[in-house]
């Protein structure tokens, strides 16, 4: 597992240097006030100024639209740059909170490992963390983002659960893991699933421990108290996604939104294009325009999974996977419906269990890790370049 994690890594870290300095930067980059050139470092682009903003600043300067990314991350940064006594600069945060997202990533692969172990064996356990780690997004694990962090908590929340049988820590896990993102809720339909199938209500001296999932939601909640304690709304960090024209979309609306966006991409994909300002950049800007319809194949690939999932993981899983999926695509904004997802699924690690299940075959297995790690380097491209991708 660790050499998994060492060769993943180090083949982003190093390719994504080498992208940055071949690649030309995408528009943003040369738009963008916030962002001088040189001062960041290349895994903390797009979110990943307004973690280390919020780690450097608070919330205040920034709010309200800051207040949409939950605190547990930015915390982490911040408290390790004054552990070791570094300066609390943006430029300086930049690189900490990569580096943060670096220590953590073990911890996840290890939990996922070991959830897969205990429930289908060792060949099946190294396919999933293979699988993981040269999934095509999973360079945002390299990143200023918090889905290395949130992958460490929320596996960590069912590996407790399902291999240590110890409900406590598995929602205090859950508690940091809502911490990090709000859908660190939904750990609780599993936990309290496979507490029920456990026994844990036959058990009528244990029954009390029930109350133990109380601590599930309690990372949202305090974040919700802060929020309105300081600025009079807990309910914030919803409203602020209106900065991004982020909105709940009714399903009707949602399948045209997406299927729309996807052909309008891969229009811009074999039409026209503007001038460019090298043949590179103009071959990677047309890649890149058809992000739409690559998202819809996200998509479409993830539901695909979720239904052989059925057959190959326990309810408990499903319907986590289910609710992170719901929650991925249910608020996205006209333009962009799948805004994300890509990104958003990378934490949805019982998907990753159900193809390693479906790719034993060694050959099979090796196809697919050629391909995912291809896909890969073309959307770091597009990352260390300033071109959004998830």
């Amino acid at each position: 597992m660790l050499a998994v994690y060492a060769a993943s890594r180090l083949f982003y870290l190093i390719s994504g240097s080498l992208l940055a300095y071949i690649v030309p930067v995408g528009w943003f980059y040369r738009r963008t006030p916030d962002v001088p050139v040189g001062t960041l470092n290349i895994w903390s682009h797009w979110d990943g100024i307004w973690y280390t903003q919020i780690a450097g600043e608070g919330y205040g300067a920034s709010a309200p639209a800051s207040t949409a990314f939950f605190p547990l991350y930015p915390l982490l940064v911040r408290s390790f740059a004054e552990l070791f006594g570094g300066p609390l600069t943006q430029q300086a945060l930049s690189v900490w909170a990569p580096l943060i997202s670096l220590i953590l990533l073990p911890f996840a692969l290890y939990f996922i490992y070991q959830i897969a172990l205990e429930g289908w064996g060792e060949r099946v356990a190294r396919g999933t963390v293979l699988i993981l780690a040269f999934f095509p997004t999973t360079f945002f694990l390299n990143a200023a983002y918090t889905e290395s962090l949130f992958l460490a908590l929320s596996a960590g929340s069912l590996w407790a659960m399902r291999v240590r049988r110890d409900l406590l820590l598995a929602c205090v896990l859950a508690g940091l893991a809502a911490a990090t993102r709000n859908v660190g809720v939904f750990l609780v339909v599993p936990l309290l699933y496979e507490w029920v199938e456990r026994g844990g209500l036959a058990e009528g001296r244990e029954r009390w421990r029930v109350v133990y999932l109380a601590l599930v939601p309690s990372g949202l909640v305090a974040y919700m108290g802060y929020l309105w304690v300081r600025f009079g709304d807990p309910l914030l960090f919803y409203s602020a996604q209106e900065f991004w024209n982020r909105r709940h979309t009714g399903p009707l609306a949602l399948v045209t939104d997406i299927f729309g966006e996807a052909y309008g991409s891969l229009q811009r994909l074999f039409g026209a294009q503007p001038p460019a300002d090298s043949a590179l950049g103009g071959v990677i800007e047309r890649i890149h325009g058809a992000n739409d319809a690559y998202a819809l194949l996200f998509l479409l690939f993830t539901i695909a999974l979720f239904g052989m999932g059925f057959r190959a993981l326990p309810l408990s899983l499903s319907l986590y996977t289910l609710l992170l999926i719901i929650s991925a695509v249910s608020y996205g904004k006209p333009a962009t419906p799948l805004m994300g997802f890509p990104r958003y699924i990378l934490v949805a690690f019982p998907l990753f269990i159900t193809l390693a299940t479906l790719l034993e075959d060694r050959r099979a297995m090796g196809t697919w890790l050629s391909f995912s790690a291809a896909v890969s380097l073309v959307f770091c491209a597009f990352f260390v370049s300033w071109r959004f991708v998830a």
